[in-house]
């Protein structure tokens, strides 16, 4: 009775590392501990199978098959009692190990792979309001517009007298940030307010220019809203959906 020895699905294997992890598994064996004269032999007999089948054997294969008898050889040298030796295995059981990783997770990926691949994610139907948009050129016009309007009806923005700067000096200089809030608190009264009614309420050019800055400011953070009416009046409109934090931030 003849014996039979093992076959091999040669087609399975993509590399050294990959027959081997196949002979651990097959034989229960732990990584970290192979038995290398058992695996040694076994992947001997795998290489053999290839020459009596005309296979060309690839490098790697060969390559291993010496680095397996290597570390045979080293395990049978006298071990130093004094001295700890590396386990000749080590190198070998970290590159099994980290093979065996990389193989579990090309199968999990593949498996994703396969659910996910045929799948295409459906666009939002609502668009995002952009809080950093600058103001449209409407804006700008309309802002320009009401402004040169209400400088010719007005004569506290008149050309100014000759000694302009004493004025000033003597003044408290109006910031930005304070018209901010200023104009902040009126809308959240009023919700709507007129921009002549706002800027005669100036009392001096410093609050006036701090003033149309302020609206500026608001505009851009989409905080207010400008609107003409028929008669081409320009009105303010506290912008309730708009980013409060940015604002608030200017104005501090």
């Amino acid at each position: 009775m003849t014996e039979t020895k093992p076959k091999y699905k040669l087609e399975v294997f993509e590399g050294p590392l990959d027959l081997l992890l196949s002979l651990i598994t097959k034989n229960k064996i732990d990584i970290c501990d192979i038995p290398i004269s058992l695996i040694l032999e076994q992947y001997m007999e795998y290489l053999s199978e290839m020459e009596k089948m005309d296979m060309d054997i690839a490098g790697e294969f060969i390559t291993m098959a010496s680095e397996l008898m290597l570390i045979k050889s080293r395990m049978l040298f006298p071990k130093n009692d004094e001295e700890e030796e590396e386990d000749p295995r080590a190198a070998l059981a970290a590159a099994l190990l980290e093979y065996k990783r990389a193989k579990e997770a090309a199968v999990l990926l593949n498996g994703m792979f396969s659910e996910y691949s045929g799948r295409f994610a459906k666009e939002s139907d609502t668009f995002p309001v952009k809080r950093d948009e600058q103001p449209t050129d409407m804006d700008s016009e309309l802002l320009h517009k009401a402004f040169v309007r209400l400088i010719n009806r007005s004569k506290l923005y008149s050309a100014p007298p000759e000694k302009v700067f004493a004025p000033l000096l003597r003044g408290r200089m109006v910031s930005v940030s304070e018209k901010i809030l200023c104009i902040i608190k009126r809308l959240r009264v009023k919700t709507k307010d007129s921009f002549d009614e706002l800027m005669l309420l100036c009392e001096n050019r410093s609050e006036l220019v701090a003033s149309f800055m302020a609206i500026l400011e608001l505009a851009k953070a989409r905080r207010i809203e400008l609107e003409e009416d028929e008669n081409g009046e320009l009105y303010i409109i506290l912008n309730t959906h708009s980013n409060r934090k940015a604002v608030t931030e200017n104005a501090e």
